[in-house]
């Protein structure tokens, strides 16, 4: 079992649509995938919809749960692009998802959010998209998160449950090249410049 497992959530609504960020409780969450570099899994509010190469269940929060624990437990650790500030508040209010709590309250042990830790090399915010194009060559294809809400609504279901995996399997990437190199590259919104960020993703063997 690979050590890292990336995950990410694509909801069905937007932020303003709700009155902003912090009502987590009202995002509507639609898909959560999860990578660790052999297996995809899709957790989805329409799972009889199929994935290639991909283990698809429903969406529930015990199911869910059992998943990330068995990972946790298995010495493995999570990680994310802001998954600390979106993916799981929003499992844990508007998914009713406990476990997901429990991996907030024990961050330090459990999770890397690869967007907090950025953040604090770059001095501003930087873009999965943004950083996966100037350090690994390749970017989002199927569509970007600003997108998502509409294709489900539009029934584009399996293209939004792809695009989910896509980003876990960015992220992955990213942070396997972070982790040994010890650098990431990103465009500095200041400067215009593509420079250099230190990342301390290293892991305990």
């Amino acid at each position: 079992m690979s050590k890292i497992m990336a995950l990410d959530i694509e909801t069905g609504n937007y932020s303003y649509e709700i009155g902003g960020w912090d009502k987590t409780h009202l995002f509507d969450p639609v898909v959560v995938a999860t990578w660790d570099g052999d297996n995809a899994h899709i957790f989805s509010k329409q799972s009889e919809v199929l994935v290639p190469h991909a283990n698809v269940h429903p969406l529930h929060p015990r199911v869910l749960g059992e998943h990330l624990k068995k990972h946790i437990e298995g010495g493995g650790i999570i990680i994310g692009h802001n998954i600390r500030g979106f993916d799981l508040p929003i499992l844990r209010d508007a998914l009713d998802m406990h476990y997901a709590g429990v991996l907030m309250n024990k961050a330090k042990e459990h999770l890397i959010d690869t967007s907090w830790t950025l953040r604090s090399s770059a001095g501003q915010r930087v873009g999965l998209d943004d950083v996966c194009k100037h350090t690994l060559g390749r970017g989002k294809q199927i569509m970007h998160s600003e997108d998502a809400p509409i294709a489900w609504r539009e029934g584009k279901y399996a293209e939004v449950m792809k695009y989910c995996l896509q980003d876990c399997q960015l992220n992955y990437d990213l942070f396997e090249y972070g982790r040994k190199k010890g650098v990431v590259k990103a465009r500095n919104t200041d400067s215009g410049i593509i420079e250099d960020y230190e990342v301390l993703w290293k892991l305990e063997e």
